[in-house]
């Protein structure tokens, strides 16, 4: 039991933060030699795939716990949040200010509420809506 509560969310939270900075190093880098005058978007590419892998994870391991026989009422409402979320990361990850509007107040983080919005004002001229 302690390998599933705890060594397995950890060995997902080192490859999901991995995957995610090799990820955003290397679309940063593809956005600098298309577009060279516009500002680094590391984080928000670092912000977009992480949110999207770990929506993915959430909603899979939501629904293996329920086959499982561990169904409990507020799945739907996880699942429900992880797509909410995975959506608006998918906006954040392709340089958009709805993904932005969404994803800051989807994160349920202070701190990230305050480094974010900074960002993404910082970059605001960059970005489209749509």
């Amino acid at each position: 039991m302690i390998v599933i509560s705890v060594v397995v969310p950890f060995v997902l939270f080192v490859l999901c933060t991995g995957a995610s900075l090799l990820l955003a190093l290397k679309r940063n880098a593809e956005l600098e030699l298309s577009a060279p005058d516009v500002l680094p978007y590391t984080w928000g590419f670092f912000l977009g795939y992480s949110g999207i892998i770990v929506a993915v994870i959430a909603v899979v391991a939501t629904l293996v716990a329920a086959m499982a026989g561990y169904y409990q009422g507020w799945f739907p409402l996880v699942v429900l949040y992880a797509v909410a979320s995975g959506i608006a990361s998918y906006g954040v990850l392709i340089r958009r200010r709805w993904g932005w509007v969404l994803h800051i107040p989807l994160s349920m983080n202070m701190g990230l509420w305050a480094f974010n919005s900074v960002y993404a004002h910082n970059r605001w001229r960059e970005i489209p809506w749509r």
